[in-house]
């Protein structure tokens, strides 16, 4: 039975996402590998914490259960990793500490299967929805990184596809591809990618200056930061780069079947990378999806 009132956010890094679930009403279970980020989710949502309304899980989510697995911590903390090659993105893999590991099905069976699922877990997302195979019930909704890489690693379109797939597999019918800089959830056939929408504001407010730099650093591109702002007045949170955004009924676009998600995905990717000095971990979209 899913239980309505709860998140589920695999990869809650510093807890961007988690605070707007929380504003939300729901009752969370925030998962992350990193200490330090643990630590720090703990003390800032310390009252929430008491009242019950979060549970901090210090886990990586693999594809098997009670393993301890190298967790690599990069300067970056956005990168960190169970994937040294993701977390050494620009040389700046710092640590490794050892983690305890649990798979999501387990996840699920421990806590209750949530409304909403959220998976961000640099590299390991689509595992992740491969341990879940076989179960008869699944959140109402879920979002997961559509790919994520190291280093001047580059995917086969098949490969690009391999979360989608995992989506489909598990029962998913109906999907839409959001960009995670603009937060746009991305239509079928239109031009999103191009080298006029990566310019930067002629005069550009110092938030947008700011995300603009932090963009730089993650090989993302720079450009028009209106929607993610439109946003953030519509739902009065800050969408921080980093942040999923909204998810479920809340967001834009409709729904695409199997097929035209498919076609959506090979053809923004195609746009994305016949952008000048495009990086190949710079194709950063989350896949949400229902039934």
């Amino acid at each position: 039975m899913i239980k309505n009132d709860l998140i589920i956010d695999v990869g809650m890094h510093r807890g961007e996402d988690t605070s707007y679930y929380l504003k939300k009403g729901y009752n969370v279970i925030a998962i992350d590998a990193d200490p330090n980020t643990i630590k720090y989710v703990n003390q800032k949502f310390s009252r929430e914490v008491e009242l019950k309304k979060l549970k901090i899980l210090n886990y990586a989510i693999a594809d098997i259960d009670d393993l301890q697995m190298d967790f690599n911590i990069s300067e970056l903390s956005l990168w960190s990793s169970l994937k040294k090659e993701i977390a050494d993105r620009n040389h700046l893999a710092k640590d490794t500490v050892k983690v305890e590991c649990k798979t999501l099905k387990t996840i699920f069976k421990t806590y209750g299967i949530p409304y909403y699922c959220k998976i961000d877990i640099e590299g390991y997302d689509e595992l992740c929805l491969q341990t879940l195979a076989g179960s008869n019930i699944l959140p109402t909704f879920i979002s997961v990184e559509s790919e994520c890489v190291g280093e001047n690693e580059v995917l086969r379109d098949e490969q690009a596809l391999g979360t989608l797939n995992r989506l489909k597999e598990l029962g998913y019918s109906k999907f839409k591809l959001l960009d995670q800089t603009s937060l746009e959830v991305l239509k079928k056939g239109e031009d999103f990618y191009s080298h006029a929408k990566m310019l930067k504001f002629r005069k550009p407010s110092l938030k947008t200056k700011i995300i603009n730099k932090i963009s730089k650093v993650l090989g993302i591109g720079t450009y028009t930061t209106s929607h993610r702002e439109l946003l953030n007045k519509k739902f009065n949170h800050n969408f921080f780069i980093g942040s999923s955004g909204p998810f479920g009924n809340d967001l834009d676009g409709e729904w695409l079947d199997y097929d035209s998600a498919r076609a959506c995905l090979l053809k923004h990717r195609n746009d994305y990378f016949k952008l000048q000095n495009s990086i190949s971990y710079g194709f950063w979209c989350d896949w949400h999806a229902t039934k």
